[in-house]
């Protein structure tokens, strides 16, 4: 819940939590020396939260964020079902978009539910998290 503008509190939707969550992993990313190529790359297969490149290099990242461990870990949430259809949508992408790269690979950025020393969530970025066979190197 959110005030609104008049001051009345406005229930806050699933996509907005999960755009908040996306922006800050995003700048994180940034803030890593990452290039944050498009969000939201969304076809049939599935959905990329982030296609980010960082040197030659690009990086299909998948962002979960959470308040608090009510509905498990945000690491917990990426199922195989889930890296089935983020791979399926990357194998599209790289069709389309035949730049040069010298590789590229699957990341998770979460935020949540820890909280740093500022009391901001915590955004933790896991790199080569899991392969396209569904196998996961956390």
């Amino acid at each position: 819940m959110v005030l609104n503008f008049m001051g009345k509190l406005k229930k806050v939707s699933s996509y907005q939590k999960g755009q908040k969550g996306e922006n800050r992993a995003a700048a994180y990313l940034r803030l890593k020396g990452y290039r944050v190529l498009e969000s939201n790359y969304r076809v049939p297969q599935g959905e990329i939260d982030l296609t980010a490149r960082k040197g030659s290099r690009l990086v299909f990242v998948e962002v979960k964020a959470r308040k608090d461990e009510s509905h498990g870990t945000p690491l917990e949430a990426v199922s195989p079902l889930k890296v089935k259809r983020v791979s399926a949508a990357a194998a599209v992408y790289l069709a389309r978009y035949s730049d040069s790269y010298s590789g590229c690979r699957f990341d998770v950025v979460t935020v949540g539910p820890e909280k740093n020393f500022l009391g901001f969530l915590k955004v933790r970025h896991i790199e080569n998290a899991f392969s396209t066979d569904g196998q996961f190197n956390v």
